[in-house]
Formats: C-alpha cells, structure tokens, sequence
C-alpha cells in the first residue's frame, strides 16, 4: 500500500492480471511483468500518469494502484505493505490448497 503520500517516494504500479488473475507490474515499455525487478520506478507526479495510463489498461489489468518500493539493493515492498503484497503474490493464508503454492508454482506461469 502507499503509506508515504501519493506523490513522496519510489512507487511501482501494481495491478492483477485479467486472463489470470495473478500480481502483475507496471514495466518501463508499458507491458506488464510478475517480476517485480523489472518493474518501472516512478516518483512524484510520474507516477500519478503513470497509474492513470495503468487505469486504462483496463482489458488487460484490475484494480491497479502505487506501491512503495525500496531500492537499495532489489525491488522490495516497502513498510507495512510487505505482508500485503506477499499474500497477494503467494495466494490465501488460510488455505493451502488454493493459489500458487497449490499448483506449485515459483514465481513465474508455467
């Protein structure tokens, strides 16, 4: 989530696939990615037009939004939407038996 102000930080685009449903990013190019590496980093007013291009790609994407990110050493979520987004990029806590460690997926679509 964005607990920095909208405009203050290092912020990815983050969004859910529509064909799979699954936590894609906003890349440099305009395509999107599972790797969060790869994704484009914005700040300030980038990255509002950023999110509004990302809001329009809606036959590709869902509910895109700004995520802060770290970037000292990778591209890691940062403060309190840590857990967030590692829920969201694993699947449900509560059931195993559903999400990606279901189908024994890593972090990229077989």
């Amino acid at each position: 989530g964005v607990k920095k102000g909208r405009n203050q930080g290092e912020k990815v685009i983050t969004a859910n696939s529509l064909q799979l449903g699954l936590v894609v990013y906003l890349a440099q190019d305009g395509s999107w990615t599972e790797d969060l590496s790869s994704a484009a980093i914005f700040e300030g007013e980038a990255a509002m037009a950023a999110l509004a291009t990302a809001q329009a790609q809606e036959t590709l994407v869902v509910g895109p939004y700004l995520m802060d990110v770290e970037t000292d050493t990778d591209v890691t979520p940062d403060g309190r939407g840590r857990l967030r987004e590692e829920i969201r990029k694993k699947g449900p806590t509560t059931r195993t038996d559903h999400g990606r460690q279901a189908w024994g997926m890593s972090e990229e679509i077989r």
